[in-house]
């Protein structure tokens, strides 16, 4: 192997190994609703993506599709070699990171005022934050070749149609997720994470949030609208004592008064923005986003956590599966 084909593998597999590690981590950082900071992380896996990809090509990885398909039956892959350091490696990126990190120290998200728009380079994985008018200074790639990871796309693309008819499925799915289930099993929390009568309970007190925001977005002109925390998911312990039939009616009556308030509202009313601590100027459409992404990650954490629950008891009922519609990452405009 010649020196260049050895640090072109070295390259290939830092920058996979660096573009899972902040996949993941990513990932993490939303289940923990630190967007910003999850949106950082996304772009940098990107970023690392890109770079692979780079490598991969000049290692002569890509031929034909008839060849690819060819060498993925035959387990071809490429060798992997010894690397450094795979995340953090430039001062820029250090900087970056940084910023995230005196945020996390505080118990918060990074605010909108502390990191700007950002962009991938599509050609050669360069990132950058702020405007995006001039071309890479790495690679010179136009503006348009770059991908976007933008402070108002944190929060999901579905439109005013998508996000009513998410929350007008939730308590039929609900429904689903508690049924035949005694209480010793709805209370009951598996490796210490919350119970499904407490998750219930805690989309509750987020749909109450979202409530507000929605009402002072619609009624005041450019309010600053309160945080979600209160509620942490710790603080509904409360529920656990409580009938489960109680905390299912507690969230479907908060249920119903939003999407009372939602429906029928016009394109300009969904359009009308308030100012948030965290994420700067949103509109109702993102705040809607919001409590659709938040709801349906807890909906798949609750249909795993029944699904454990069923195994474990033998005198329980059957499994159940979700509808699409809460579920699927669906894109949607308006």
């Amino acid at each position: 192997m010649t020196q260049d084909m050895y640090e072109l593998r070295r390259v290939l597999t830092s920058t996979s190994a660096g573009m899972i590690a902040y996949k993941a981590w990513a990932q993490q950082a939303r289940r923990e609703r630190h967007f910003n900071i999850a949106r950082l992380l996304g772009a940098l896996s990107a970023s690392k993506q890109i770079r692979a990809m780079r490598a991969f090509s000049a290692l002569g990885e890509v031929g034909t599709t008839e060849r690819n398909v060819d060498r993925a039956l035959e387990s071809m892959e490429p060798e992997a070699v010894a690397t450094g350091p795979i995340t953090g490696t430039t001062p820029e990126v250090r900087e970056l990171l940084t910023r995230a990190q005196r945020a996390l120290a505080e118990d918060r998200d990074l605010r909108f005022d502390e990191i700007d728009d950002l962009y991938v380079c599509a050609t050669c994985g360069n990132l950058r934050e702020g405007q995006n008018v001039q071309p890479c200074p790495v690679c010179g790639a136009v503006p348009e070749a770059h991908r976007a990871f933008r402070a108002s796309d944190i929060f999901g693309a579905l439109g005013p149609h998508g996000i009513t008819s998410f929350l007008d499925h939730t308590p039929a799915a609900l429904q689903q997720l508690i049924q035949g289930l005694e209480d010793k099993l709805l209370i009951r929390r598996l490796d210490g994470e919350p119970s499904l009568k407490e998750l219930i309970g805690h989309l509750a007190d987020i749909d109450s949030v979202f409530r507000e925001r929605a009402w002072l977005i619609l009624e005041t002109n450019q309010p600053t609208l309160p945080l979600a925390h209160p509620p942490r998911l710790d603080s509904a312990i409360k529920y656990r004592d409580q009938p489960i039939d109680m905390v299912f009616a507690t969230f479907q009556k908060s249920r119903q008064q939003t999407l009372t308030l939602l429906r029928g509202l016009t394109s300009a009313a969904w359009h009308r923005t308030g100012m948030h601590e965290i994420y700067g100027q949103v509109n109702l459409i993102n705040q809607g986003n919001w409590v659709v992404s938040h709801e349906r990650t807890h909906l798949v954490e609750m249909a795993q956590l029944r699904h454990d629950l069923v195994l474990s008891d033998e005198t329980c009922c059957e499994p159940v599966e979700l509808s699409e519609v809460l579920v699927d990452n669906v894109a949607e405009g308006e």
